[in-house]
């Protein structure tokens, strides 16, 4: 499958989530079919760094499967039901939960700093290693671009916010040698998810 086919069927099944403090979160518990592909043009280099403060490359992606989220902190519902959602996949997956890796890519970098994503990161119900990165608008752009991910700010008028950011909800599965395997979808349920998952350690594929 081409990467702009695969960016349409995701944008044709996903949209762009509005991320407001009025929003819901919808259909996130919903069962739903995944798209599979392991030939999909996604990915590639970029530079951020995690919660730690370290600098982190696409080589974080290696290893070990990833379990891949964009989102981003001040995110209302939408994103910690995605990653409460990863966190009940982990515990589904058993000691095998231990085998993959769990990263959200903040897509507000201008708040995300790595001090506040370390405290995010270790939110009750969120994956046990869930690991967060950000960086300057320009890197977070280059990822973004690198993944075929939407986002846009948008001003919230009258709001001590200030600001949201609507993104498409998308988890991508990377396999072992950082390539695109799969993706889930704001249907997917976590016993979808660590099943996939699950395959992929048994399988590689």
């Amino acid at each position: 499958m081409r990467a702009s086919i695969l960016s349409l069927t995701i944008a044709a099944l996903l949209g762009v989530v509005a991320c407001g403090p009025s929003t819901t979160s919808g259909e996130a518990g919903q069962a739903g079919a995944t798209v599979s592909s392991g030939t999909a043009d996604l990915g590639g280099p970029f530079t951020l760094v995690d919660d730690t403060g370290a600098v982190v490359t696409e080589a974080a992606f290696e290893g070990q499967p990833t379990l891949l989220y964009f989102g981003f902190s001040y995110c209302p519902d939408v994103c910690p039901t995605a990653l409460q959602k990863l966190g009940r996949s982990q515990d589904l997956m058993g000691d095998a939960g231990e085998d993959a890796q769990f990263v959200l890519v903040s897509v507000d970098p201008e708040r995300d700093t790595p001090e506040q994503l370390a405290v995010y990161v270790t939110n009750n119900g969120f994956p046990t290693n869930l690991r967060g990165f950000s960086g300057t608008v320009e890197q977070v752009d280059e990822i973004k671009t690198a993944y075929k991910v939407f986002s846009q700010k948008v001003p919230l008028e009258g709001s001590d916010m200030g600001y949201t950011v609507d993104h498409q909800d998308i988890i991508f599965l990377l396999g072992n040698d950082g390539k695109f395997v799969d993706f889930f979808t704001s249907r997917s349920t976590p016993a979808e998810i660590a099943a996939r998952t699950r395959l992929y350690l048994a399988k590689g594929r």
